[in-house]
């Protein structure tokens, strides 16, 4: 779906979109121009509250979710590091400052204000969608964080760190509410959004969230399989519904993956686990390239076969090829059968990337009948590139793929060596709101890399 150009025009009026100097966005999010004030527009704060998440889906975040799953590794500098799960305070700073808590979720809070404030319900279901979706990002990587008292300026400037229990009823409370308020009459429709859509297509999309955020809570909750199936099913029906951002063709705008392939040149390749598993996958030439010396590489400004590297490359709000993954998984953990829902989430995937028929139709004649660690090996290589977290999300819960973990993996802040658990909360945390941090820490039993949140104990 193309952008609008005349939100785009008014935007520029009021605000740049953040500018992407370096390979992380997080560093420039925030743009000393941005408006603020009382009288600002929706329409000047919903895209850039959109094109915040959807930087935050691929950037830093996505990033370290992909390193720790071996779909990508470090040749050199921080990603190096990386790899070897060395990741500390000082790496997720940015992410959580500029990426969530003053970026996108602090436009979805003021745009829930506003659009309370001058009776605009259908975009402030738009802004909980959004506010649910950067929350449940927050939550996978960190577990406890602020919320209920986060947006409150100068009212509060030592949130609370609400329980990881507490967040993931808040983040439903939020699609369901979404849903209530895309729903209702609005004369003015959603204001300013740089993805098109109806109303009710919006309405199919928090359906498809609710279902992710549930099946991520199968570990906790004995209903989670039975809810994401009946949410699933309410859900986007084709590849032709699913809602999806695009990045703009620029370096200034453009899509994160590309940016750092651009900006930080082959310091992070194809995992050699990857480039394996995918070996003979007709998906295999749309995320990859061999070089010379046998690295295949995930970013070529010369090959635009790479589909989610270029510089336009698409960012779904939550794709039709995930809901149906959800639903098979649901389905073989409800007692059914979920190898039709597979093959439709296979098929959906290949079909979006622009798959031939005929390879499509080979791969899944040789798939076989539905099981969860085939549901979520495919899942795996169908959510490359567009949501690294929810590879995490699903090793974390499932412990599929069944990837080894790095043998140089052990040090400091992971000192058991096993694939990372969580990200630690950023230094800019515990020097600014220490009492919150260390209440946090103490509520979930420790504070390393290797130490289990609540929605994801290991079995």
């Amino acid at each position: 779906m193309k952008h609008n150009n005349l939100i785009k025009k008014v935007v520029t009026v009021f605000f740049s979109l953040a500018l992407l100097a370096s390979c992380d966005y997080d560093d420039v999010n925030q743009d000393p121009t941005r408006p603020g004030g009382d009288n600002v527009p929706l329409v000047a704060i919903v895209p850039a509250m959109q094109t915040q998440t959807h930087r935050n889906m691929t950037s830093v975040l996505g990033r370290f979710a992909g390193i720790i799953m071996q779909q990508w590794e470090g040749t050199d500098a921080q990603q190096l590091q990386y790899t070897s799960y060395v990741i500390g305070e000082n790496d997720s700073n940015n992410p959580w400052n500029f990426g969530l808590y003053t970026g996108s979720m602090k436009d979805a809070a003021d745009i829930i204000e506003r659009a309370t404030a001058t009776d605009a319900p259908n975009t402030r279901g738009l802004a909980k969608i959004y506010m649910a979706i950067n929350l449940g990002m927050a939550t996978n990587v960190w577990g406890d964080v602020p919320y209920s008292e986060a947006f409150l300026g100068e009212d509060n400037l030592s949130p609370k760190y609400d329980s990881q229990e507490d967040i993931y009823e808040e983040i439903q409370n939020l699609l369901s509410e979404a849903i209530v308020d895309l729903e209702a009459e609005d004369p003015a429709g959603i204001q300013g959004s740089l993805i098109g859509g109806s109303p009710a297509d919006w309405i199919k999309t928090a359906h498809g969230l609710k279902a992710r955020f549930f099946i991520q809570t199968t570990s906790v909750k004995s209903d989670a399989a039975a809810n994401a199936l009946e949410q699933a099913q309410m859900a986007m029906e084709s590849n032709g519904e699913q809602l999806t951002f695009f990045f703009e063709d620029t370096q200034n705008g453009g899509h994160p993956l590309a940016l750092f392939g651009l900006q930080r040149p082959n310091t992070m390749v194809v995992d050699d686990y990857f480039a394996n598993l995918m070996d003979g996958d007709p998906r295999q030439p749309f995320y990859m390239e061999e070089a010379t010396g046998g690295d295949f590489l995930y970013f070529n400004n010369n090959n635009p076969n790479l589909f989610w590297s270029k510089l336009n490359s698409p960012s779904p709000v939550i794709s039709y090829s995930e809901v149906k993954f959800i639903e098979a998984e649901a389905l073989e953990r409800t007692g059914g059968d979920g190898t039709d829902a597979l093959e439709e989430a296979v098929r959906a995937n290949m079909e979006f990337l622009g798959v031939s028929d005929a390879e499509i139709e080979s791969y899944i004649s040789n798939l076989g009948d539905a099981s969860i660690q085939l549901i979520i090996t495919e899942k795996y290589k169908a959510m490359y590139g567009q949501s690294p977290i929810e590879t995490w999300n699903d090793y974390r819960r499932t412990g599929f793929p069944d990837i080894t973990p790095n043998p140089d993996g052990s040090n400091g802040n992971n000192p058991s060596g096993i694939v990372p658990r969580r990200l630690l909360y950023p230094l800019s945390e515990r020097q600014s709101n220490p009492d919150a941090y260390e209440a946090a820490i103490q509520a979930q039993g420790g504070h390393l890399l290797d130490d289990d949140l609540w929605v994801f104990p290991r079995n």
